[in-house]
């Protein structure tokens, strides 16, 4: 990140995010975009800190779900870069949400060993630590910063990332909501949902057909 923004490798992993994503906007918050999840899923509401959604809590960082009990012949199907990907799907920082997707892209890329497609990214800034002895560290290292990213949106203390107006977490929230639906419909199709966490579900006794049925699920809603 210093070697992308030109700041140094003493400053915080905040202010380097910070630096690459905003450039020198001292308010970005001013153009970000935030959604009103009741919109984008009818019968959702948020009252006093409460969430509830179909008969269901979402809960305020992700939605876990269990079935107790012997499972055999599990599949287990998780959203790739859930949170990221939601902040995305959501607009949330508006002209820059761009730039926080390359880093998503180029984590993605690097980690799936697309290394010679992620040394094309940023001018070629990510060429140096893409040898395969260090590629795997700079996957690690984005997937850190991603992450800071996304908690920075919902801290409870004021940093460039944190809308004002964001009191729900829509971020991890959008992911919830998805996850709620998505574990109605696997039911409705006669499968069994053993555990759900966050961004992954686990099916037993499953066939292709559900596996289908949850990407093609996890695709409408601009996931992978």
């Amino acid at each position: 990140l210093a070697n992308l923004t030109g700041l140094t490798v003493n400053h915080t992993t905040q202010q380097l995010a910070a630096k690459f994503i905003f450039g020198d906007d001292k308010t970005p918050q001013d153009k970000f975009v935030y959604t009103d999840l009741s919109e984008m899923f009818p019968g959702y509401t948020y009252e006093g800190g409460k969430s509830s959604y179909l008969g269901e809590d979402p809960s305020g960082g992700g939605f876990v779900y269990t079935e107790p009990g012997l499972h055999v012949d599990v599949k287990l199907l998780d959203v790739e870069s859930m949170h990221p990907s939601s902040a995305e799907l959501l607009n949330i920082f508006g002209p820059y949400t761009p730039r926080f997707a390359d880093l998503r892209r180029a984590r993605l890329a690097i980690k799936h060993g697309r290394l010679e497609e992620a040394g094309k990214m940023f001018n070629g800034a990510l060429k140096p630590y893409l040898s395969e002895d260090a590629s795997g560290d700079l996957s690690q290292a984005l997937k850190i910063v991603i992450n800071i990213v996304y908690g920075l949106t919902s801290a409870g203390f004021e940093n460039k990332f944190r809308d004002p107006r964001n009191k729900d977490n829509i971020v991890a929230k959008r992911g919830a909501l998805f996850m709620i639906d998505l574990k109605n419909a696997v039911q409705k199709a006669g499968y069994t949902v053993a555990h759900i966490k966050t961004d992954s579900i686990k099916i037993p006794t499953s066939d292709e057909s559900v596996v289908k049925l949850v990407s093609d699920i996890g695709a409408k809603y601009g996931y992978t």
